[in-house]
Parts: C-alpha cells; structure tokens; sequence
C-alpha cells in the first residue's frame, strides 16, 4: 500500500528464510524508534500493534505476508483481516514498542477512492464508464439496433402548445411595456409550424415500434426507438413507442 506519510525505513532482511543467527541480525539492524515519535506519527496505536504482531511473527518463524494474505482470505479485496487477531495479542512490551515499525497508511482500492475517481487525472476513466455502463445495461434488455430520433426540445403537442399561447398572451397583454413578456410570445408564435411535427413524430415512432415487433414474429432483429431523453420532438418519439407497448431509448445528458 501506498500513502502519503512515510513510515520509518525497515529493516533489510534476506529473501531467504531467516536462522536464529539471522533473525538477530536482522533484529539488531532495525533501526529504533523512540515511543514518543511513535506516537505523533498520527494515531499510531494501531500501527505499533501491527508491527509487534509483525515482528513476534518473525519470531515465530512466520510470514508476517502469509499469515496477512491468510487472516484476509475472508474479504473480496484482500485488504482487510488480521484485526482480531491484532485485539488478541498481549499488550506489547517497552522493548517491543521500541523496536516496533510502525506500518504506513492504507488507502482504499483506487476504484472506490471517490476523490480520485472525480479528479482531472481520472477524467478518462468517467469517459469510458459513460460508454461502457450504458452498454451493459442495453445489453441486459436485449437492445441492439437503435432507430435514432432528432429534433427541437421546444415543440409542443397541440393543446400544450394552445395553453402556453394563452398564458403568454395574458401577460404580454398585462403590461404592454414588458419586453420580455413581448419577445417570450414572439417567440412562442415562431414555434406554431413544430404543433402538427410534434403528431407527426410520434405516429412515425408508434409505426416504427409496430413494424419492429412483427419483425421479432418472424424470427428478425428488433429495432428501438432512440432519442436524447429530452422534451419536444424527443418527448413525441418516446411517447409514440410507448403507445405501441413497445420499448424505447433515452440518452441523457448533463450540459456543464
């Protein structure tokens, strides 16, 4: 594991397996720490606990990496375990304490560090989760061609439309010296020609989702009605689908 705070350097010991001679040599080279720096190293009671547990392991004969890798077999990670038996041990000696090595901070799993997953230098890592999770999930319904719908986010089924008219009407007429009242119902009347697109959309996706589910009787591939999960035209496209009971595909976005 990798932190931020250094620990105090260990001691160099043989990659092989160490005699008593050895273990006393290796003993002897660790360099000790005063308990009082021990202690200012940051909540370091748990971290002495673990390097006496550490170090009566080497006593023992252990491998303090084996008896980890063991103690943690329960977690998913291999990160955790071996606390219970860090509580179990007696309280630790003064020489222990003296010769202990404290053991560096643990951070978590770099997937779920949510710091790191929502900084600049991740960045790459949320593209591609933007492309791969929405895959697994078309994929789980089966959904493999795609008929995509384009158009404006301000059109309006004909009665919605007539009551915003309305509404825009009144209060342009309340005030005449409201220029934004004015220009918002200007606005409004541009839009008139999107009223019979609107119906227009949504029968053309009704007919499509129709034609698709007699192709899926024929043993052909299946084809859903895809828009951007928005208002107006897309709103028609998913709305026609829905009326021929058949599925359809909205993909959101979120604008900076």
């Amino acid at each position: 594991h990798f932190g931020s705070s250094r620990s105090p350097p260990r001691a160099r010991r043989s990659r092989k397996s160490l005699s008593p001679a050895g273990l006393q040599i290796a003993t002897m080279s660790v360099a000790a720490v005063p308990v009082d720096a021990i202690a200012a190293a940051g909540s370091a009671a748990d971290t002495v606990q673990a390097g006496v547990k550490r170090r009566r392991l080497l006593e023992a004969g252990s491998s303090p990496v084996a008896e980890s890798t063991s103690a943690g077999s329960s977690d998913q990670d291999g990160c955790s375990g071996g606390e219970d038996d860090v509580a179990t041990q007696p309280p630790p000696t003064a020489e222990e304490l003296q010769l202990a090595v404290p053991e560096g901070p643990k951070p978590p799993k770099s997937y779920r560090n949510t710091d790191f997953l929502g900084s600049h230098g991740a960045r790459m890592i949320r593209v591609m989760c933007e492309l791969q999770e929405p895959r697994q999930r078309l994929e789980a319904q089966g959904v493999d061609n795609i008929v995509m719908f384009f158009g404006s986010a301000r059109a309006k089924p004909k009665a919605q439309y007539e009551a915003a008219l309305r509404e825009a009407e009144a209060k342009a007429a309340a005030d005449p010296q409201d220029t934004i009242a004015a220009a918002g119902l200007e606005r409004l009347r541009k839009q008139a020609f999107l009223v019979p697109m609107f119906d227009v959309t949504r029968d053309l996706a009704r007919m499509l989702t129709e034609w698709s589910q007699k192709r899926v009787t024929d043993g052909k591939a299946p084809y859903v009605v895809g828009t951007g999960g928005g208002p107006g035209m897309m709103e028609a496209a998913n709305e026609g689908a829905y009326q021929a009971k058949g599925p359809s595909v909205g993909f959101g976005i979120s604008l900076p």
